[in-house]
């Protein structure tokens, strides 16, 4: 009972954490970088490791697996093979440390973020704005 309460309480949680106001034309439609709106707050959990940008999806090499990050809108973009996130540019097999925190597996797109279907069944981790 506890399990299925704690479950719950995190998705109303999370869904307000991630829908706070952001424009619909900072949530890209397309492409292998997963977007999510841009919280008012963040987790402080690090993930480090290994960017991965082919197949369709980002995603980041580490100990434990592989994850996807999803960035605040606003704060990341894609160009070519090239991920800019801070200012600084990452590509395929660059080493990236990012603060956020792990929330479950990706699934279909959502009305509020972006999620390429290639990323559908990894695990997420969202990346905070601070």
């Amino acid at each position: 009972m506890f399990r299925v309460v704690g479950c719950l309480v995190l998705a109303v949680v999370s869904a307000a954490v991630l829908s706070a106001c952001t424009s619909a034309a900072d949530i890209p439609d397309s492409g292998p970088l997963p977007v999510h709106p841009r919280p008012e707050a963040g987790m402080d959990a690090l993930l480090e490791g290994v960017l991965r940008t082919d197949d369709g999806c980002v995603r980041v090499e580490h100990e434990g697996g592989t994850a996807v990050p999803t960035f605040p809108a606003g704060d990341a973009s894609w160009s070519g093979n090239t991920l800019t996130w801070r200012g600084d540019d990452y590509t395929d097999g660059d080493a990236i440390a990012l603060g956020g925190g792990f929330m479950g597996t990706a699934s279909a797109p959502s009305a509020d973020g972006y999620m390429p279907e290639a990323c559908v069944g990894l695990e997420v981790f969202v990346v905070s704005p601070y």
